[in-house]
Order: C-alpha cells, then sequence, then structure tokens
C-alpha cells in the first residue's frame, strides 16, 4: 500500500503478490518492469526464483528488501541478479526512490548531478 501511495500520481501500477508463486503468475499474465521482493517473507523461495529468473525473456529489474540478519546475502542474490539490495528499514519514500532509480536510471543520475 505504502508504494501505491508513493506513485499515484504517475503512471505506475503497483501491484502487491502474496506468494512467489502468485508473482510468477502475475509476471505470466502481465509485462512487469520492476519487482520488489521482501526477502524475509521466503528467503529460499526467492533466492531460488532469482536463480531461475535468467531463463525469462526480458525478465524485469528486481530489488531485494531484507533485515540486517539476511545482509550476507546481499551479493549472492547480486550474483543470482538482483539489481539492488536494501538491508535495513527504509520508508516508502526512500523505498520509492530506489524503485524510481532502476525505473528511469538516466533521468534519476541527471537529476543526482551524477
Amino acid at each position: 500500500p505504502e508504494l501505491q501511495r508513493r506513485f499515484v500520481d504517475e503512471s505506475i501500477d503497483v501491484v502487491a503478490c502474496r506468494s512467489i508463486a502468485d508473482l510468477e503468475s502475475r509476471t505470466r499474465q502481465e509485462p512487469t518492469d520492476l519487482i520488489v521482493l521482501d526477502l524475509t517473507v521466503d528467503v529460499s523461495g526467492t533466492m531460488q526464483w532469482l536463480a531461475e529468473s535468467h531463463i525469462r525473456p526480458q525478465a524485469a529489474p528486481v530489488i531485494v528488501v531484507a533485515d540486517l540478519k539476511h545482509a550476507s546475502l546481499e551479493w549472492p542474490l547480486r550474483e543470482l541478479g538482483a539489481a539492488a539490495f536494501v538491508d535495513e528499514f527504509i520508508g516508502g519514500h526512500r523505498l520509492a526512490a530506489v524503485c524510481r532509480k532502476q525505473l528511469h536510471p538516466a533521468k534519476t543520475n541527471q537529476t543526482a548531478g551524477l
């Protein structure tokens, strides 16, 4: 719900999934530009899904949100294909900024003066 509120004035649809199976179903039905996964919900399922993501055509970038106890998984997850990893609690504003950076990298870099 928080990401939905952050993108209400933009042409970005935020859809929540309750499981990896739900995510699989939804990404087969409609194109996806970005995926945000909560690692704490299903660590092994998330890692397996990422490991298999290379076989999906036009895979969307994946942001993995975790907690500090899973911080050691950052590089294995990145090697499996995660575009970004967040291992701390961040509010909706910061998470939306991470999403925007993945969705519009050139625009974000210009705004940041990079």
